[in-house]
């Protein structure tokens, strides 16, 4: 049995480089690694032929923009493509592509068609000529109105106040407590409440994308955590992607997200009677919290088919529609 490129990780190393690691299935093989502006590997330009036993490589000189890398047996034509999961802005640090992600099945998720973020209003003006390169079609603003109007999107954007009634515009400071733990607990509370009040307007978004220009998309609240992260692990779960893959993908907040990015947020609560101990724990991603709650996913809805097609108002035939286009058999 010949060797195949089983997964390919894309990193950047501080310098304007790329490094590029794959893993090979089967007997080790030498790859050609090649890059390009697009997902699509027949628009990539080879870039090296790596030996046998090598399994990582830098790429330097590929210039400005985001790039895509595909790594495939030399010799052999297109191969797995990847690309840094986080893309590189200045201001917003969790703006992440969705894509690259192992589905049942044998596909993956499809790079540059959906992405995740926090707040777009910090993007500075090096970030917007980079995100005009996205060629992004729809923006979705999870964030309630007094957000929105303290920090617009420097972009149309269409808004669907992704609230639960725990939260809803404030925070209810009786209930978040005053340890770390309490904080945590408060954050699963809010997951409840989503699931149980804000399934209507998920289901407009996640139908959204299924219009003809309705990607690429981009779904974003303020620190891409909390109501962007329920949006994503509902998406990554109707796909076929594993649940140990998609709590990954939400603990990902906590390596992208910096510290001066949250004082904001970290002295609202605090200014809205919430512990400091309880307010800092509400800033990270505990993966229980979002384990518990698509736990309950099953156990109350029936899993998240149902739970689409049920609270949520989609249509059976939006959700076929969204594995076609999202995923890359």
């Amino acid at each position: 049995m010949d060797g195949a490129v089983a997964e390919v990780t894309v990193e950047p190393d501080g310098a304007g480089a790329l490094l590029v690691a794959w893993q090979i299935e089967g007997p080790d093989i030498a790859v050609d690694v090649s890059a390009g502006p697009t997902p699509e590997a027949v628009d990539h330009a080879h870039s090296v032929t790596v030996r046998a036993g090598t399994h990582s490589v830098r790429l330097d000189g590929l210039g400005p923009g985001r790039h895509y890398v595909s790594v495939a047996p030399a010799g052999s034509g297109p191969g797995l493509v990847a690309a840094e999961r986080r893309l590189p802005f200045e201001g917003v640090t969790n703006f992440r592509d969705l894509g690259g992600y192992l589905t049942a099945g044998g596909g993956r998720t499809r790079w540059g068609l959906v992405f995740r973020a926090d707040a777009l209003h910090r993007f500075t003006a090096a970030d917007l000529a980079l995100y005009e390169r996205l060629g992004m079609r729809v923006v979705y603003d999870l964030r309630g109105d007094l957000e929105r109007e303290a920090r617009p999107n420097p972009m149309p954007s269409v808004q669907l106040a992704l609230l639960s009634r725990v939260r809803e515009e404030g925070v209810a400071s009786d209930r978040s407590g005053e340890s770390a733990h309490d904080g945590e607990r408060f954050l699963r509370e809010i997951y409840k409440g989503m699931l149980e009040h804000a399934g209507p307007l998920i289901g407009r978004l996640l139908t959204g994308l299924t219009d003809p220009d309705g990607l690429p998309a981009v779904f974003h609240c303020a620190g891409g955590k909390d109501r962007t992260g329920l949006t994503a692990a509902l998406l990554l779960e109707l796909v076929g992607v594993a649940r140990d893959d998609v709590l990954d993908d939400y603990e990902l907040t906590a390596r992208y997200r910096r510290r001066e990015h949250q004082e904001d947020s970290f002295e609202h609560l605090v200014a809205g009677g919430v512990a400091p101990e309880a307010a800092a724990s509400m800033l990270g991603a505990p993966r229980w919290a979002m384990e518990e709650t698509l736990e309950e996913l099953d156990e109350a809805y029936g899993g998240v088919e149902a739970y689409l097609t049920g609270p949520a108002g989609m249509a059976a035939a939006d959700l076929d529609a969204l594995r076609a286009r999202l995923v890359n058999r």
